[in-house]
């Protein structure tokens, strides 16, 4: 697939098509919600955003070479093309507040505590550095006065939950309390100006007011708005959402 991606943008092809087992993007994985349906065009924003939160239909590195040079993407089923399927493309018709749910398991979230971070300033430089001289990349990041959580990047979920290697976390105990947590999951709702729009979040987290939601990371992105649960909660979160925001 994205071999197919790098000649089109080599060829500067008008079109690239991607035939799959599936007719096209859905609102969510139908496996966990029945009544997921096919969207029939999205924007590269919105597919690169479903790509690196755990849509498995799309590669997070597959949309590169089309986005550059602005190339429509099409995906349907080669198993019944007459189905129709999904474009992609840089600007599209609709652009619903909400498009789409995304889930990515085996998540770990990394919670680091120290009281002296309180208006104190380089604790997170320092944290950075200790990520970085280990080479792990971090995904979601959120701070409160004295402590931040955030996951460990790991968009190929195959392998299991991404761990915080022994060395950096005797680093990281050097500097604060570090607390590891695996067993979650991210949901993932993607749309468009959600932190934009007057009322989204509460319509979102009223839906999920029966559930215990361990970490939120909102506003950095109009696209998505992203938050972790322990795993055996995930798939009835969303097709809870799914139920309230797509049906």
């Amino acid at each position: 697939m994205i071999t197919a991606q790098l000649i089109a943008e080599a060829v500067e092809a008008a079109g690239l098509e991607i035939w799959t087992d599936v007719p096209g993007i859905y609102t969510t994985d139908p496996r966990i919600a029945p009544n997921a349906r096919p969207i029939p065009e999205i924007s590269f924003s919105e597919a690169s955003e479903m790509a690196n939160f755990g849509a498995k239909i799309l590669h997070p590195s597959t949309l590169l070479p089309a986005l550059r040079h602005q190339i429509p993407v099409f995906v349907g089923s080669s198993k019944a093309p007459q189905e129709g399927g999904t474009w992609v493309r840089q600007t599209v018709e609709s652009a619903p507040l909400f498009r789409a749910l995304a889930l990515r398991n085996n998540q770990t979230m990394v919670t680091l505590r120290n009281p002296r971070m309180f208006q104190a300033y380089g604790f997170l430089a320092n944290v950075f550095t200790v990520l970085a001289k280990h080479k792990i990349s971090v995904d979601l990041v959120t701070t409160s006065e004295v402590s931040v959580s955030l996951t460990l990047d790991q968009t190929d979920t195959g392998g299991g939950a991404p761990e915080l290697p022994l060395e950096a976390q005797q680093e990281l105990e050097q500097l604060c309390t570090v607390e590891v947590k695996q067993g979650l999951s991210l949901v993932a709702l993607i749309g468009n100006n959600m932190s934009e729009t007057k009322g989204s979040a509460a319509e979102v987290f009223d839906t999920l007011d029966s559930f215990n939601i361990r970490m939120i990371c909102y506003g950095a992105s109009p696209h998505n708005l992203c938050f972790l649960l322990d795993e055996g909660e995930a798939k009835d979160a969303v097709k809870a959402l799914h139920e309230d925001l797509f049906e």
